[in-house]
């Protein structure tokens, strides 16, 4: 009897949610990218509505598909009003700003984000403190609003050569510990308050807008003696209860596990990386395993399969096994930070859940888009966080490809697995699967001659069984790189190598770290002998992945960093991957050419980065925004690249922000740069190249410059990595010349016989003078006025003018140097001043700014205007700034 299509007016789409999870980020993209009224998207929301129901009503043909039809495309002005009504409602004022000047302020408040201790060049704590009153000194308090984040230290003197300060101030150390500070705690605080700044190069991150999305106005440091605790609590219940619980497990793991280890597993579980050293997470992000030092969506599900086991040999009926793992994964994740892969998580866990007791379909792309259109529909900005963009497109990939790859492939072999020893079920497989079960049984009796029937049948069985599941990590790890490789690159400009591998071996053991560090941890509420063996266990589990990472992150190759994706290669992915979602459940022939091609789109993206633009009849030089240091981009009209300094922290701070990765390396993606021709660094102060090994890792240059420099650690470090990655070192003495791709370069400081000293590395800058159609760019580092007179002094000896049409002004503005003598010599058209917004020093000075302006020098500043251009051609020199 032929078969009869089934009536298309009845047949559902396979996984009516996706669409409109499609059509609904659609919207959120539209009103983001531009703005049209809400009245507007109201009516074409209402008017879909209406067709889709007149569609079911009225419609004689295929009614049921142009219904599905017209409600999935109502899901796009539905995001579009989310979007905007979202954007229409003011953002609170934060009156605690009014205080965010830099000088002492006396706040009164209570702790909203319990302390957290950050490990680094010292021990800190970072909270979140609620501001109900301001005090300035010899001024009365004053009700204020706002919530700012506090860095609180022991105060200790850190002065060391690898900075340098105008005025001396910082106390002896503290040996007080740092205590950790609970929610609601009521405190007095002495601190310096500042309004969060970003660094306005392209490409550089949002900060400002990362912190407004999470209630903080302001910034601040205090130090611990400057805190009182104050009698009473305040904040909610319910958050007091969470961070108690949140702590008590913390300190409980402080107790199982010593040093480092605890700081991991604190992470790993509850996502607490402050004791976690910033190289140890550079390892965990070069293996492409950085996913472990976060509570993410395979933590959450790891910890619910686990459950389920657990329920099963408890013998729970199925409702309140479902009803059990539901609970207790939301008490879980309430525990953790609740960031987007967790909710994502659990969305999609309780939806699992819920319909397998009411025996429903459990459709893992509708299961996938639900939890997507729920969190979408309570914040519609969640869509443009990396977050939300990685872990959905992680749980789609596995949902929408590799569920019907294994279907097609290893699936069926599990089922052959199953009751191996019954013969009668042969007959309910088909032929291939029960011709695979009688080879697996040929091969356990061939063995069994040698070791005996039962060995043999469990050893031939387990085998197998491992190399399926081994093949379905394989397949999985790999689909899951090539579909994460655009993210991975757009926003992080990595490519890691040996991530495939690294999954495959960290994936199995977290699965054993989790359970048993869970059960560690209630056992140890119990009796500390009952702990020992399952924290002995999470213990050998995290070596593993420790020895692994350390294998695949540690070493030099081990991820690619590359320049921002070109638009060709975005699309391309962007194709393909729709097209592997399409194909995946037709014939395997269109299934395996979707995948190949996706996996080719992958590739294409590393290969074809945006392209590098320049001015091929310039010479460019572009102060770079990089806070309180130096940071200077050249490029000839060749297009050969030099940097020059690399900016970095001051001595005495307290962020792990490392500015050559996190500010430096994320501009020249931008523009399109993978390699540099060569770096230098003026001198051997942090500010001008503690960001340097990043670079060096990031770019891979050719040579090194520099000049004679004090034998810091931060120079030694530098050295090492140079050394380690092949890159050419080349020292510069006063008096070489020479061509760079048609620039002249000569240095004219410090001479080879240079006295170093451990306070005058100011004086040891490396002073360049370049040269190009014939006008000139003097790049002076930080030297002092001493050196500012030899300088004009061996020109007037030489009869060599020190005229330069740019002038990279010294020591940030300082008025330690730009001395009249020098200033007189110079007579530069154009002056650039590097210095950070609100910087301690006050740099730069006014009397500098004054005496630039006196010589007829237009003075630019990265502190007013982010990152300044210069193009130098035979017309003079044109500043550029991006408005």
């Amino acid at each position: 009897m032929p078969d009869v299509p089934a009536n298309p007016n009845r047949r559902p789409p396979a996984a009516p949610l996706f669409a409109a999870v499609i059509f609904f980020a659609g919207g959120i993209v539209l009103q983001n990218s531009t703005y049209k009224p809400a009245s507007l998207y109201f009516l074409c929301m209402m008017a879909l509505v209406v067709c889709a129901l007149l569609s079911l009503r009225f419609g004689k043909r295929r009614r049921v598909l142009l219904a599905y039809v017209a409600a999935a495309m109502a899901f796009f002005p539905a995001g579009a009003l989310l979007a905007s009504a979202q954007g229409s409602q003011p953002a609170p004022a934060a009156t605690v700003l009014r205080y965010a000047s830099g000088d002492e302020v006396v706040l009164t408040g209570y702790v909203v984000r319990e302390g957290s201790l950050r490990s680094g060049r010292d021990l800190h704590e970072s909270l979140d403190f609620a501001v109900e009153r301001a005090q300035l000194d010899g001024e009365v308090p004053q009700a204020a609003e706002g919530r700012v984040r506090l860095n609180v230290y022991v105060p200790e003197s850190r002065k060391s050569s690898a900075w340098e300060t105008e005025e001396d101030g910082l106390e002896e150390a503290n040996a007080a510990a740092l205590p950790v500070y609970g929610y609601g705690q009521r405190l007095r605080i002495r601190a310096k308050l500042r309004p969060p700044g970003n660094f306005r190069n392209p490409g550089n991150m949002d900060y400002t807008g990362w912190l407004r999305g999470q209630g903080v106005a302001a910034l601040g440091s205090a130090k611990l003696t400057n805190i009182d605790v104050l009698p009473g609590l305040e904040g909610s219940r319910v958050e007091r209860m969470r961070w108690k619980a949140r702590r008590s497990v913390l300190e409980q793991m402080e107790r199982l596990w010593p040093a480092p280890y605890a700081g991991l597993f604190q992470a790993m579980v509850l996502g607490e990386r402050g004791l976690v050293a910033r190289e140890q997470k550079l390892e965990f992000q070069r293996s492409g395993t950085f996913h472990l030092l976060v509570v993410s969506g395979m933590n959450v599900a790891i910890f619910a399969v686990f459950l389920l086991w657990l329920m099963r040999r408890l013998r729970l009926p199925m409702e309140y096994a479902a009803l059990a793992t539901i609970l207790l994964t939301c008490g879980y994740a309430w525990m953790t930070e609740l960031g987007t892969p967790i909710l994502r998580s659990v969305l999609m866990i309780a939806a699992y859940q819920v319909a397998a007791v009411m025996n429903r379909d459990r459709a893992p792309l509708n299961t996938v888009s639900l939890a997507a259109l729920v969190l979408m529909a309570a914040n519609p900005q969640v869509l443009f966080d990396a977050s939300f963009q990685l872990t959905f497109l992680a749980v789609l990939t596995i949902a929408g490809v590799a569920v019907p790859l294994f279907g097609r492939t290893t699936t069926p072999l599990h089922e052959a697995l199953e009751d191996i020893g019954d013969l009668g079920r042969d007959l309910t497989l088909r032929p291939k699967q029960a011709q695979f079960r009688l080879d697996v049984r040929g091969i356990s009796k061939s063995l069994g001659v040698l070791i005996g029937r039962r060995p043999a049948n469990w050893l031939v069985q387990k085998t197998t069984l491992g190399l399926v599941t081994l093949a379905e990590l394989a397949m999985l790890s790999g689909l899951m790189q090539v579909a994460i490789t655009l993210p991975t690159v757009w926003y992080f400009h990595r490519v890691n190598a040996h991530a495939l591998w690294a999954n495959m071996a960290v994936i199995p053991l977290t699965s054993l770290l989790m359970p048993a560090s869970i059960l560690a941890v209630v056992a140890g509420y119990v009796a500390g002998w009952m702990a020992w063996p399952f924290a002995l266990a999470a213990k050998w589990a995290l070596r593993g992945i420790l020895l692994t990472v350390h294998w695949s992150g540690g070493a030099q190759l081990s991820d690619l960093r590359v320049a921002m994706p070109a638009v060709a290669a975005v699309v391309s992915v962007g194709v393909s991957y729709a097209l592997a979602l399409l194909l995946a459940r037709r014939h395997r022939i269109l299934m395996g050419a979707s995948l190949g091609l996706l996996a080719a789109s992958a590739w294409f993206v590393y290969l074809h980065p945006r392209a590098f633009e320049y001015n091929a009849h310039a010479l460019e030089i572009t102060a770079i925004d990089i806070g309180q240091g130096d940071s200077f981009l050249v490029v000839t009209p060749g297009g050969h690249t030099l940097l020059l300094d690399s900016g970095g922290l001051l001595g005495m701070s307290h962020s792990e922000l490392d500015i050559g990765e996190d500010v430096v390396s994320p501009y020249l993606w931008e523009r399109g740069l993978s390699r540099l021709d060569a770096v230098a660094f003026s001198h051997s102060h942090s500010d001008h190249m503690g960001g340097m090994r990043a670079i060096l890792r990031n770019f891979r240059p050719r040579e090194i410059w520099y000049a004679r420099n004090y034998p810091t650690h931060e120079v030694e470090v530098v050295m090492a990595s140079a050394d380690s990655l092949q890159v050419r070192r080349t020292e510069r003495h006063r008096g070489e010349r020479f061509n760079f791709d048609g620039v002249g370069f000569e240095v004219l400081s410090p001479p080879e016989d240079w006295e170093l000293k451990a306070r005058g590395q100011d004086d040891a800058s490396m002073v360049l003078r370049l040269t190009y159609a014939g006008h000139t760019a003097l790049l002076v580092g930080d030297i002092h006025k001493r050196v500012e007179k030899r300088l004009v002094e061996e020109a007037a000896r030489s009869q060599i003018p020190l005229r330069a049409d740019l002038l990279k002004v010294a020591h940030h503005g300082s008025n330690t140097s730009s001395s009249d003598e020098f200033l007189d010599a110079v007579r530069p058209a154009y002056a650039i001043i590097s210095a950070g917004v609100r910087n301690p020093f006050r740099h730069p000075r006014p009397e500098v700014i004054g005496r630039l302006a006196q010589h007829g020098a237009k003075t630019y500043r990265t502190d007013l205007f982010g990152p300044v251009t210069f193009y130098m051609d035979a017309g003079g020199v044109h500043p550029w700034v991006a408005r």
